[in-house]
């Protein structure tokens, strides 16, 4: 008998500490934050300077050499060229990148940066969530095929590329990778936005 009011006993005892370790996490804030609605500021701000996010691929600038897809252990980068039967000039017909396969180790972007534009590029987008992984295909080359890039000799002078989903981030990052460029720009905005503060005062002076 005695055996059995200590079983109750210690069924009791142990449900009582389960509910003071749920009671005492009530009176706790929140570790978990609401993303992305309770966060301070923008979650892509907070990243880390080298942070490889989503692929993207400046189709511009991209010269079709497949050293990306060469270099990639998996297999998720897939470049096809052909050439203009009318124009005679090299075209890229296909540029694919599986972004549910890829694996983020960065190895395309080093290959496409030292060995030929630096068309390919981590942006810092990271919101890939889907529940179909057809939609993580992302097909660079419109539905026309586009020209391939013929590199200058000054990688200065190299476009600031404009396709792709995440194009706006390829275009800041690709200014930042080149200050010739990205310094050439600021300064022609700032004459931009000083140029109709002159004509008012020109304009007043005159009346």
């Amino acid at each position: 008998m005695s055996e059995y009011f200590k079983s109750i006993a210690q069924a009791a005892t142990t449900i009582f500490e389960g509910m003071a370790v749920t009671f005492s996490h009530l009176l706790r804030k929140p570790i978990t934050i609401q993303y992305p609605d309770r966060i301070e500021r923008p979650l892509s701000e907070m990243l880390p300077a080298r942070y490889r996010g989503l692929l993207e691929v400046q189709l511009d600038i991209c010269t079709g050499c497949r050293r990306c897809a060469r270099v990639c252990p998996i297999e998720c980068i897939v470049v096809e060229t052909a050439k203009n039967a009318e124009s005679k000039q090299l075209e890229l017909t296909r540029f694919d990148i599986d972004l549910a396969k890829c694996m983020f180790c960065g190895l395309c972007v080093e290959a496409c940066k030292f060995e030929s534009s630096g068309a390919l590029r981590h942006t810092r987008e990271f919101e890939g969530a889907t529940d179909d992984l057809s939609s993580l295909i992302f097909r660079f080359v419109p539905d026309e095929p586009v020209p391939v890039a013929r590199l200058p000799k000054d990688k200065a002078e190299i476009a600031v590329g404009a396709y792709g989903p995440y194009a706006r981030e390829a275009r800041e990052r690709a200014m930042r990778d080149n200050p010739a460029l990205f310094a050439r720009l600021r300064e022609e905005a700032r004459a931009e936005s000083a140029a109709p503060a002159t004509l008012e005062a020109g304009a007043q002076s005159s009346s």
